[in-house]
């Protein structure tokens, strides 16, 4: 529970640098307090309200960021953006925990719940979502353009396919490539295996573009490597997807910190990196670590060999020659 708590702590010195009873005093007041409702939630194992009121916490404090003019020197802002940082590798481990399963039965989380990654040298198996099914053939994916969302959803779509409910897949039935528990995740409420089923391709496109694309704010890393990345949060999950970018980002252009959260400084690292190596190199580099991941997922578990083809190849889709 240290984000919970380090997250309320910066919030609670943020009061500090505003007006009591100011717009943005009454906004961080209610982001605190959903905070609170989310750790007593998640703590009686209420995954979905958990959820909902760390979104609503999420909410609040993007929209006090969004009423402020930028100012690098705003002690209030920099307390604002520390509490953000925090609570998103939060939201990622509860919406992992929707299935009902201790966070200690998934494959890369302590027994404590906190969650866990590997390290650039150590490799172990992550925290798994939408990983096991196989992929749609379609042409390699064009990272060179602008990279407009709505052709990256075409994409994922083309590759997902539509409902699979596979007894090997960690994740369940699935539509379009959306797990029960990312849908259930989404509408806030328990959904049956008949919801995934009947499940509508618009719901589909929103549920990618809101939850993987401009929560984790993939919309903010450069072009170059946006469909990866966007492919990446879907697969692995967004906490995954970002920590491996940002330790290749920790080698190739530090610093960079490896906290699930994209910030300014993953920002930044990712535009120096993009000069200093070139989209081909960085991209290249975050398919083979991708390529790891998947076979280590394989190695510890020997069910799921039976995707590795198909995930090579979706990896393999992204590589630039």
């Amino acid at each position: 529970m240290s984000n919970y708590v380090e997250a309320r702590a910066k919030l609670d010195n943020a009061l500090n640098f505003v007006e009591p009873d100011g717009p943005e005093w009454i906004k961080a007041k209610a982001a605190i307090a959903a905070l609170d409702q989310a750790q007593v939630a998640e703590i009686q194992r209420d995954f979905i309200n958990a959820t909902r009121r760390l979104d609503d916490a999420v909410a609040k404090l993007k929209a006090i960021l969004a009423g402020l003019t930028p100012d690098p020197a705003s002690q209030f802002i920099a307390e604002v953006r520390g509490a953000l940082r925090l609570i998103t590798p939060v939201v990622q481990n509860v919406e992992a925990l929707l299935s009902g399963e201790p966070a200690s039965a998934l494959p890369g989380t302590a027994v404590s719940n906190t969650p866990s990654f590997p390290t650039a040298a150590e490799l172990s198996v992550p925290p798994v979502r939408e990983f096991s099914r196989d992929i749609v053939e379609k042409p390699a994916a064009d990272i060179s353009g602008s990279g407009a969302v709505d052709a990256m959803i075409e994409d994922i779509l083309r590759r997902e396919g539509g409902f699979v409910d596979h007894p090997n897949d960690r994740g369940g039935p699935t539509n379009f490539g959306i797990t029960l528990r990312s849908l259930a995740s989404w509408r806030k409420h328990d959904v049956t295996r008949d919801d995934v089923r009947r499940m509508a391709q618009p719901e589909a496109r929103d549920i990618y573009k809101g939850r993987y694309f401009l929560q984790p704010r993939i919309d903010t890393l450069p072009a170059a490597i946006q469909p990866l990345m966007f492919d990446m949060c879907i697969n692995h999950g967004p906490g995954t997807a970002i920590k491996l970018l940002q330790e290749v980002l920790q080698a190739s252009s530090p610093p960079c910190s490896v906290d699930g959260g994209v910030g300014d400084e993953t920002i930044q690292s990712a535009a120096k990196a993009l000069t200093a190596v070139g989209p081909e190199t960085l991209v290249n580099t975050l398919v083979d670590r991708r390529v790891d991941l998947f076979e280590a997922i394989a190695a510890k578990d020997a069910s799921q060999k039976v995707f590795l083809k198909g995930w090579r190849r979706r990896a393999e889709e992204f590589r630039q020659a």
